[in-house]
């Protein structure tokens, strides 16, 4: 069973040398193969101008698995978009709360901060297609200012509700496509950074105009009570 927990994917500095095959950087970033014998596929690491990074990760996991997906970064939030074709079992977990996908078909589209936990485990065999975007939090107050850190604790104290929250639809998907197959050039850098940003700016506005709906439906049923 692999068990890894780690707040970065730093590989090259990491205690994870038997889960990699190999590490080699490019001019678009840093690609990441796997060791076959726990999984089959890579990571590409992308930095961009902006202060955003994207984590891509494409694999098939060859064993049973724990994986502690946290980023410790306190001035950074972790946008996460995943599509997981689970295998006999699968779970995804924030801060202890766990959410069973046996042998499903996994779409989400959520939200973490340096505090909280992120555990997917589950069975061999399941096949993993990742995004993650790293927001700087200096960026969502500068282009998102009515996404405020009242919302913002009012999103994180939901748990496990984020992971239904927002849908990944057919607006999402054809995003996260292009990005998770940019060219291995640094021409496409600019164009996937304009795209992470339309990504992470649509989330935030969709999640700030439920929040607010909810917020407005509470306080009138304080009002009728």
């Amino acid at each position: 069973m692999i068990q890894l927990k780690y707040d970065h994917f730093n590989f090259d500095e990491t205690a994870l040398p038997y889960f990699v095959e190999l590490v080699s950087s490019h001019q678009y970033g840093k690609k990441i193969t796997l060791n076959d014998k726990y999984a089959s596929g890579d990571y590409k690491l992308l930095e961009f101008s902006n202060g955003f990074s994207a984590y891509l990760s494409n694999y098939i996991l060859n064993e049973d698995f724990e994986l502690e997906l946290s980023v410790a970064k306190e001035d950074y939030l972790a946008l996460h978009i995943n599509q997981i074709q689970a295998g006999t079992e699968c779970n995804i977990s924030i801060n202890n709360q766990s959410v069973s996908y046996d042998d499903k078909v996994i779409t989400s589209v959520f939200l973490t901060a340096a505090k909280d936990s992120f555990v997917l485990s589950g069975t061999s065999g399941a096949c993993v297609n990742r995004l993650k975007i790293m927001v700087p939090k200096t960026w969502l107050k500068k282009q998102i200012p009515g996404f405020d850190d009242t919302l913002l604790n009012a999103y994180l104290e939901l748990g496990e509700e984020r992971l239904f929250l927002d849908a990944l639809d057919k607006t999402y998907r054809s995003m996260v496509d292009k990005v998770m197959n940019t060219e291995d050039n640094g021409f496409y850098l600019p164009i996937t950074q304009n795209i992470l940003a339309v990504i992470t700016e649509r989330f935030f506005n969709r999640i700030r105009i439920k929040l607010q709906k909810n917020q407005k439906g509470n306080e009138l049923s304080d009002r009728v009570a």
